[in-house]
């Protein structure tokens, strides 16, 4: 049977989308191709759409999945330069997509939602929201509510820097104005961001200063260009682009075996270790420098990283690698814990972002007025990441489980918006204004999880950002892409309770 389209009296759902990102950007336009809907808004913080690929434009900027997936299904890009995707082809086919789709006429840009509230007697959310250029306070209604506020989206800036007096940024707030030629420039951070502005900078500064607090694992990254052949057999050769696209996919999904502890999944697993000890050999000749950058904790536990230019970097005589912490900022000096003083002229944070953070505490208030972010603590209790009890008609799209640390995050999103367009479908077909997912239903699939992630690397002794404060992996999925698609592929209606319209 098709979705249902509209409720028996010819209306449609009023829909709000936080975000226009990949994901407030899917979910608005399959609620258009998919549900022919209309009635929905999307806000959005920035002066333009694109979510991280709008912000986070530091030199060297780029996806580590390759493009052929990291774009949605429904629209190909045939165009994409390189096998990973720099952050402005990203960015330009964000925007290109928009205005296919007419996105831009719906989104309220530089608009802040501060609070979205649940009124139980109207059967409606209320958001609240400012806009930022005039300073504007207003209220919407909505019946549904989409949360496209992605995990990469605050910065993690420690304290102990506030001190520093010379120029300093966070890489996704990139100070472009600031020539770093011949400059003594300090980077803070180990992980994705560094390991690709470290390459993208080191041969203009004069001198610097690598703060590391966790090495990373790398593999080589095959950034082979696409040449006029290969696009043009994408755009014109029956089924190409297609088989290309599939055999991209299933590659990464296999690699989800490298991330588990089981005995069967023993040689996976060794052979990727292996790989990464042998590339870090290869291109590293200094033992001293090689042992810093050497992990100390199982593969895959933290982020796995591509790169091909980031060791030869570090190697350069103009780069100093310290592992030691950093405890003391004077002026723009950095002390470290061995007595050692590094002055520089630029300081750059390369420290993450607050990823178990990305609602902030008392934006989403539910029925009988529960603080969603004190509710769930410690403990996110969501049915597959998508929504959570006391919270009708709100879904979250790459809410808590739902990452990935194997393949494209996109086929993710994309799962998590069909399904709710199922559910929405659903409640236009029963005539329901709210629908809930049932507690049970939450608690079975939190208890799968935790069981689930047993058996996986995340789950190991060593630290990432997928972990909240007491160690629970929090922020991914336990399997592959095909399990999460599987497991959403139809609708349970058993599994949400639902409020009749009057």
């Amino acid at each position: 049977m098709g979705l249902t389209k509209t409720y028996k009296d010819g209306s449609t759902p009023v829909v709000a989308i936080i975000g226009a990102g990949f994901s407030g950007m899917c979910a608005a336009i399959r609620l258009q191709t998919e549900l022919n809907l209309q009635t929905y808004e999307v806000f959005e913080l920035e002066p333009d759409l694109g979510g991280t690929w709008w912000s986070n434009t530091y030199p060297g900027a780029a996806c580590d999945v390759a493009s052929i997936n990291y774009q949605f299904s429904f629209e190909p890009n045939y165009d994409w330069s390189h096998r990973y995707a720099p952050q402005p082809e990203i960015w330009a086919y964000q925007r290109r997509v928009a205005k296919k789709y007419n996105l831009y006429e719906k989104i309220r840009f530089r608009t802040e939602v501060t609070h979205v509230e649940w009124h139980q007697d109207r059967q409606k959310w209320v958001l609240d929201y400012m806009n930022l250029a005039t300073g504007e306070k207003s209220v919407m209604e909505a019946d549904i509510v989409f949360s496209g506020m992605g995990p990469l989206r605050i910065p993690q800036i420690p304290e102990q820097f506030e001190a520093f007096e010379g120029p300093k940024w966070h890489t996704a707030q990139w100070n472009h104005s600031y020539d770093l030629t011949n400059k003594r420039v300090a980077i803070v951070g180990s992980g994705a961001s560094a390991i690709q502005v470290v390459p993208s900078i080191v041969d203009k500064v004069k001198t610097m200063e690598f703060y590391q607090r966790t090495p990373s694992y790398i593999v080589p990254r095959r950034n082979g260009a696409y040449s006029k052949l290969w696009k043009f057999m994408f755009r014109h050769v029956p089924f190409f682009h297609f088989i290309a696209y599939k055999l991209n996919y299933w590659n990464s999904e296999a690699t989800i075996n490298i991330f588990s502890s089981k005995k069967i999944h023993l040689l996976p697993r060794f052979a990727a270790t292996c790989l990464a000890w042998l590339y870090r050999v290869w291109q590293i000749r200094d033992k001293q420098l090689r042992e810093k950058l050497t992990p100390k904790y199982e593969m895959g536990c933290r982020r796995i990283v591509v790169s091909s230019d980031y060791f030869p970097a570090l190697a350069k005589k103009n780069v100093n690698v310290h592992t030691e912490a950093i405890t003391g900022v004077k002026g723009n000096t950095l002390i470290l814990k061995d007595g050692s003083v590094q002055e520089i002229d630029a300081l750059i944070l390369a420290t993450g972002f607050k990823v178990q953070e990305m609602i902030p505490p008392k934006f989403v208030t539910g029925k009988n007025g529960v603080d969603l972010m004190a509710k769930w603590g410690k403990n996110p209790s969501t049915y597959y990441g998508i929504t959570t009890p006391d919270t009708p008609n709100l879904f979250f799209l790459l809410g808590p489980y739902t990452g990935l640390g194997h393949n494209s995050v996109l086929f993710m999103v994309e799962t998590q918006v069909d399904y709710a367009i199922k559910a929405i479908s659903y409640m236009m077909e029963k005539n329901l204004s709210s629908l809930e997912v049932t507690q049970s239903a939450c608690d079975e699939f939190i208890t799968e999880m935790d069981e689930k992630m047993k058996g996986m690397v995340w789950s190991s002794s060593c630290k990432s950002w997928y972990q909240n404060d007491e160690g629970r992996v929090t922020a991914l999925w336990w399997g592959s892409v095909s399990q999460y698609w599987w497991r959403l592929k139809n609708f349970h209606p058993k599994r949400f309770v639902g409020v009749q319209r009057i």
